[in-house]
């Protein structure tokens, strides 16, 4: 009879409390913003955390060093599959990344795998991302990973990115066909600073291409090697 009562205890338990298990946002900056779900998305992923004070901040804007951090938790990234002579260290790559920061592991590991574009050992850490900028960090950490996205390949009706790179206007294409990156109006403004709110809805989109990606496919012997695009097989 004991035993009965106290399994009927704990299921009740798990009745009452379903999301026991799950950590809640602890911000009181959030609850009317349009991007709330997605910031509790990531948040209870560990992908994102607050700036204190129970604060998420969601109008700051993101610089370079919070988005190398945000992206190796999102990709699982690392150079694990890289031989080194020695331990790698952040003053490998950098100048202006201390070894012991709380993002030098991330920006040597997203250094090391190309998803920046850095010049004379900079990172930048400091410096606000651009969309067109975190579009590219994004598509480079797919092909970081060897993933591809089955994707509807649509152009997007950007009358602003005309004047980019063929690689800016293709990563921005692939954001926009998998639905990481997407806003209303003609305009990408490939300049505008990414704010927390809005990157936490872009991550959180990540991944739910990510979900559905699949390794890329090794190239037959004597073939054209992959372009790194990882959207495969786009559907026209």
């Amino acid at each position: 009879m004991r035993r009965a009562f106290l399994m009927f205890f704990l299921l009740s338990a798990l009745l009452i409390a379903p999301h026991a298990g799950f950590a809640r946002a602890p911000f009181d900056d959030i609850q009317s913003h349009q991007a709330s779900a997605d910031i509790e998305a990531v948040y209870e992923k560990g992908i994102m955390l607050g700036t204190g004070d129970n604060k998420f901040s969601p109008d700051e804007f993101v610089d370079r060093a919070q988005l190398a951090v945000c992206l190796v938790k999102t990709f699982d990234l690392n150079i694990d599959d890289l031989q080194f002579i020695k331990a790698p260290v952040p003053a490998d790559l950098y100048d202006d990344v201390e070894d012991n920061s709380w993002y030098g592991k991330a920006a040597m590991i997203t250094g090391y795998k190309n998803i920046f574009n850095t010049a004379d050992r900079k990172f930048r850490p400091h410096e606000t991302i651009a969309r067109a900028e975190a579009a590219s960090a994004i598509v480079d950490s797919f092909t970081a990973k060897k993933l591809s996205v089955v994707t509807t390949m649509m152009w997007p009706d950007y009358t602003d990115t005309t004047n980019l790179t063929q690689k800016q206007q293709s990563d921005i294409s692939f954001v926009f066909n998998t639905g990481i990156m997407r806003y209303t109006g003609n305009e990408f403004r490939p300049d505008g600073k990414i704010t927390r709110a809005e990157l936490a809805t872009i991550l959180n989109q990540t991944l739910k291409t990510l979900a559905v990606a699949t390794p890329v496919q090794a190239a037959e012997p004597g073939s054209s090697p992959a372009s790194g695009d990882p959207a495969a097989n786009p559907r026209m």
